[in-house]
């Protein structure tokens, strides 16, 4: 487990480092573009595309962040009510329907829609591939993945941790 959480503080620092880089580049798009639109009554049709495309991928890699993180909404009521044994086991559960919806519909789907996509351009930036664009989303369905992975290995060694602390009292 020492290993896992060591690639997670690695994986959370990467994520951190491309939602800094994303986010500072769009405000020098979305600044440029505004200079560019008022000033010299021209404006960049190629800088607005990429200040969209930064923040797609800032929301959807951000969004692998906040999982990752465990800074997602979430409602606490039931398993407060229910213990912490339950509620750990509630929180496998959890895990285990956001890993599968990860690895089904992001990781998987996500592949397969960049896939299709790779044969269309983009209009404001010809050299640039729609599928390269959305290949955000299988890479921050791996993330989440193994951030659920993780999660699930944690609570598992909380519910073991605490079996073993019952049967020494």
């Amino acid at each position: 487990m020492e290993f896992l959480t060591k690639i997670k503080r690695f994986l959370d620092n990467i994520l951190k480092v491309l939602c800094i880089f994303l986010c500072g580049a769009m405000v020098v798009l979305v600044s440029w573009q505004v200079f560019s639109r008022f000033v010299l009554q021209d404006p960049s049709a190629i800088s607005e595309e990429l200040a969209n495309i930064c923040f797609v991928w800032t929301a959807m890699l951000g969004s692998a962040l906040l999982y990752g993180e465990k800074g997602h909404m979430n409602i606490n009521f039931i398993p407060e009510k229910l213990g912490p044994y339950w509620s750990n086991i509630l929180v496998i559960i959890s895990e285990l329907f956001t890993l599968g919806m990860a690895l089904l519909v992001l990781t998987y789907g996500g592949y397969h829609i960049a896939q299709n996509a790779m044969s269309q351009t983009n209009a404001a930036m010809l050299w640039l591939k729609i599928g390269q664009i959305y290949s955000v989303v299988p890479i921050a369905g791996a993330f989440i993945v193994f951030y659920a992975i993780y999660n699930v290995l944690s609570s598992i060694k909380v519910l073991l941790a605490g079996k073993d602390a019952l049967k020494a009292q």
